[in-house]
Parts: structure tokens; sequence; C-alpha cells
């Protein structure tokens, strides 16, 4: 769907999750054995729809339109099952933007690429921290658990995959946003 005629159904902490087509990508769904390889967040700053997400360079904010126009693959939108009050929404988004700027964790990728290829546990620990360094889908875990909203029970904030994201009950499959550019 046009992402020009969706976007202002687009609320604060939507999330967004995306199908690279990209080796890396590839790889990350490979590896996850899922359908998606990133996660973000959505956040309107004035009248700008934006993305926070945690990406190689680190935790960014990006216009939604640039983001969408530059990504080679799809990108899904899914939001609340449930009602999320706006002062709950800013909250969350408070959160995220507190985590403007902190390092891209490659090791955490690289742990739980370990833990995914043995079998091992992701923890059933939950506890809502300040991290150093970040990866997307646990940036995104955490900006719901802030707001007392578990995205994946029985699994670390720290070990959540974009797949538990996307079978989250708590969230629901909106559309799929693609950019359209007019002339």
């Amino acid at each position: 769907m046009n992402y020009h005629y969706l976007r202002y159904d687009i609320k604060d902490g939507d999330v967004l999750l995306y199908k690279g087509k990209g080796l890396l990508s590839k790889a990350i769904r490979l590896l996850t054995k899922s359908e998606y390889s990133h996660a973000g967040v959505a956040v309107w700053w004035h009248y700008r729809l934006m993305v926070l997400e945690a990406v190689g360079k680190g935790v960014v904010l990006t216009p939604m339109s640039k983001n969408l126009k530059h990504y080679k693959g799809t990108v899904h939108w899914f939001t609340s099952k449930k009602f999320i009050s706006q002062p709950k929404r800013l909250r969350m988004i408070d959160f995220a933007q507190q985590e403007l700027g902190k390092k891209y964790s490659k090791w955490k990728l690289v742990i739980l690429g370990y833990i995914l290829v043995f079998g091992k546990n992701r923890d059933k620990r939950d506890k809502l921290r300040k991290e150093n360094s970040l990866v997307c889908s646990h940036y995104v875990a955490q900006i719901y658990n802030s707001s007392g909203i578990d995205l994946k029970e029985n699994v670390s904030d720290a070990f959540t995959l974009p797949e538990d994201i996307a079978k989250s009950d708590k969230l629901v499959y909106k559309h799929s946003l693609k950019y359209v550019h007019y002339k």
C-alpha cells in the first residue's frame, strides 16, 4: 500500500518490520528462521513521520519517507491490538529517544547467533535496564517494555527476534508500506 495514503494512520510506537533482500538480511532471516530481518518504531516529530531504529551506525532517527524510499525489501506495519493511550505512547517514545546515539551491538548479534545455532535458552528474565549498545529487535522490545508491554513473554528483550515481534499476541499486522515517488 502506498505509504502516502497510510502515513496519518500510523501512531507513535507502531512497529515496522523489514524483509530485506540484501545478503546480510538473507543471512539474518536464515539464522533466525524468520521472514523478517530488521525492526523499528514509528514516531511523529511535529508533522514529520520518523523511524527510530538500531542499525550498523547505532540508534538513529530517520524520516520514514527516506527510510522506505531507500530500503531494498518490504516493510510491514504493525500496531497494538489493545488501545494504548497517547500519554503511554509518549512515555514509550521518550524512552526510545533516550537511547538515540547508542552503539549497535555487534557482540549481542554474535551471541544471539550462537544461542540460535546451538539451541540455547534465550533467558526468561525480562528486566528493563539501560544498555550501552543495542540490536534492532532488542530496542523495539525495550521500548514496549518501558510502558509495561512485554512483546514476547518468557524471552529476554535482549534476545527478542524480529519474528518474535511479528508473532506477538500484543500486535496486529496492518499493511505493507511502499514509498511511491510522484513526478
